[in-house]
């Protein structure tokens, strides 16, 4: 993959943008758009200068012509603040989530021990869609299921904590800017 996006030009020029997308680079979609979307997160949340409007219940800001209540005016700097904290914390969901999509190293975290399997020919077959021909079929087992374990729960609950970050991704997708 090749990416140059240009800076953003002056008034009535379109920003110069080539992309250049190779096969491998589709192979693994997931993986390929996390390593890009990862640091952007990053550096969005390092230099944001606000905050999406669903995080921040305020009124009464500080502005002329905005006429607010005093009690809204001397509440609106701890809801902003407050807002800004769900935002932080939203934004660091999404982080980790393309972090763990990018770098793929918590699966071994769920697999303990060592695994020895086999194949060994079953009693079923089945007809070849192509050929047309009767198949026999193997079955994988397992030399000694003793010696090794997979944590499933602990594996699914790293997926839907992945998911809740991808999740808050698309939610907020049109908010991600600064």
């Amino acid at each position: 993959m090749k990416i140059n996006i240009g800076k953003y030009p002056s008034k009535g020029v379109r920003r110069k943008i080539n992309v250049q997308i190779d096969r491998f680079d589709t192979w693994s979609t997931d993986h390929t758009l996390a390593t890009i979307i990862y640091p952007a997160l990053i550096q969005l949340k390092q230099t944001k200068q606000g905050i999406p409007s669903d995080f921040v219940d305020v009124g009464g800001e500080e502005y002329s012509t905005q006429q607010s209540f005093d009690f809204y005016m001397e509440s609106h700097d701890e809801a902003w603040e407050e807002g800004a904290k769900r935002w932080d914390e939203t934004l660091d969901k999404m982080i980790w989530a393309f972090q763990q999509v990018a770098f793929e190293d918590y699966g071994d975290k769920y697999h303990h021990g060592k695994s020895d399997y086999d194949w060994v020919k079953s009693d079923k077959t089945y007809p070849n869609p192509i050929t047309g021909k009767v198949e026999d079929t193997f079955q994988m087992v397992d030399k000694n299921p003793d010696e090794h374990w997979y944590d499933a729960e602990g594996h699914q609950l790293h997926e839907d904590r992945i998911q809740e970050g991808l999740d808050l991704f698309g939610k907020y997708f049109r908010a991600l800017w600064d």
